[in-house]
């Protein structure tokens, strides 16, 4: 116990000496800037005098490209520890001390250069390629008041900043000193706080462990009370979200069957077809290919299913036949159907072409766990007829069956995950309880509403109402 103690101590010390070593680099970082702020402005100061005493001088002849022009410069060059650069009013290089070839007639358009060649002053500092730091001092040349060049003085700052880590090094010596000053005192103030900090400790490893339900109850109204409070909060959304993966794992899993279900009863049927028209063998196997690329990029979207209650999630919107989409539903639930001896009927609009903005994937998601519901609890040679119409602003699609029903108890219900209204009737069918939570989440997702109308022993009624989005068209023709 007296280990873990000090480990707690020794944290909340490293914590505050942290704090204080925040406060130490704050402050040396400002001295340092602070410092660097004159030297810089001392050699500035420094380096403009010499490049007017140079520009006063030589104004007569600086400009006259001759050897006495290339040994004053050098000269004075070599004198004032910098680089002398004369230009001419057009910013062309007329002389360099340092004589480089590359450099002769070229034209430089440094901002520091435009201006002074405007006749007025101008310093910068820039690092060139090499890393290396230099000051930048340009002064008109001027002549019967009007500025006939200019002349530029580049002066290395490397010593400044050598200076200046000296310092730094130095004031970090002082800060190392007064930090183990610090780690001393803050011990002494970690023991104060050891009792509700190891109960904090205690509460994480359990967390760690799994046990999501963990809290911890400190009525202090100090910061540790706070942080109290913060890893309860903390713990309640970890718990919430391990739920929700579990229940998005589970969601995932169901969804994929749908597709994997509609494919194994489609080659089935091919399997078992008596059937020799190539027709009816191309029709059925274009179905099962459809299928396959919609469950390939069903697997995708499955991965973003997490998000859908996310408003920053973008899911991308286009425009469909609905009437298509729908006839291509009762493709993938033919089988099924035909097994349980029920027949499906497709109504849409008055002509039978609605154009609509939808996100294909969640459409088809949405109606093929509405139909595949209908035709499980529709006993044989019952009907499920699914119907599609504009209302308004909105596209309503309703599923009705002539099934069992729902009992009014039960219907607040079957749209939350898990739910099962006889489970029993889930185990024969071969439902998990998360078609019409998945539902739901996918109609939410269009901005939309379900709602569903059933009686006991006579059928049910879902609908689904998609609002007008965008650019949606509506009803054609």
């Amino acid at each position: 116990m007296k280990k873990r103690r000090f480990k707690i101590h020794t944290k909340l010390a490293v914590t505050y000496l942290l704090v204080i070593a925040i406060i130490l680099l704050l402050i040396n970082s400002q001295v340092i800037r602070a410092l660097e702020g004159n030297y810089l402005a001392d050699q500035e100061a420094k380096t403009l005098a010499n490049a007017n005493i140079i520009a006063l001088a030589g104004q007569d002849y600086l400009l006259s490209k001759n050897e006495q022009t290339n040994s004053f410069i050098k000269q004075y060059g070599e004198q004032m520890q910098s680089r002398i650069i004369v230009l001419d009013k057009k910013g062309q290089v007329a002389a360099d001390s340092f004589a480089e070839e590359w450099l002769e007639e070229r034209i430089l358009t440094f901002e520091e250069v435009k201006t002074a060649l405007k006749g007025e002053e101008t310093t910068g500092v820039h690092e060139l390629k090499n890393g290396e730091r230099v000051l930048y001092v340009v002064v008109p040349i001027l002549r019967d008041e009007k500025t006939a060049g200019a002349v530029m003085l580049v002066a290395s700052l490397e010593e400044i900043y050598a200076n200046l880590d000296s310092i730094r090094r130095l004031m970090s010596l002082y800060s190392v000193v007064g930090g183990l000053a610090a780690l001393l005192v803050s011990l002494l103030l970690a023991a104060h706080f050891a009792s509700p900090i190891n109960r904090l400790a205690a509460a994480v490893r359990r967390v760690s462990e799994g046990h999501l339900d963990q809290r911890v109850s400190i009525n202090s109204k100090d910061e540790i009370g706070l942080l109290a409070e913060d890893f309860n909060e903390m713990a309640a959304k970890l718990e919430e979200a391990d739920r929700t993966l579990r229940h998005f794992l589970a969601d995932a899993s169901h969804e994929l069957k749908t597709p994997l279900s509609s494919i194994k009863v489609l080659s089935q049927s091919l399997i078992d077809s008596q059937e020799q028209d190539p027709a009816v063998y191309r029709d059925f196997l274009q179905d099962i290919d459809s299928e396959v690329d919609r469950m390939a990029a069903l697997v995708n979207d499955m991965f973003q299913l997490a998000k859908l209650q996310d408003p920053d999630y973008s899911v991308p919107f286009h425009v469909h036949q609905v009437g298509e989409l729908l006839k291509h539903i009762k493709g993938l639930t033919a089988g099924e159907a035909f097994q349980k001896g029920v027949d499906i009927k497709i109504e849409v609009g008055a002509d039978g072409e609605i154009l609509w903005q939808l996100n294909q994937d969640l459409f088809t998601c949405i109606l093929l766990n509405l139909v595949h519901n209908a035709i499980r609890y529709t006993p044989r040679n019952g009907l499920v007829t699914v119907t599609a119409d504009v209302e308004g602003d909105s596209l309503v699609v309703r599923v009705k069956d002539t099934g069992i029903g729902i009992s009014a108890e039960d219907i607040p219900h079957i749209f939350d995950r898990f739910y099962r209204v006889d489970d029993d009737r889930n185990r024969q069918t071969g439902g998990t309880g998360l078609g019409l939570a998945i539902t739901r989440q996918a109609v939410l997702r269009h901005k939309g509403t379900i709602s569903v109308e059933s009686t006991p022993g006579e059928g049910s009624i879902f609908e689904v109402r998609y609002p007008r989005i965008q650019s949606n068209l509506g009803i054609s023709k």
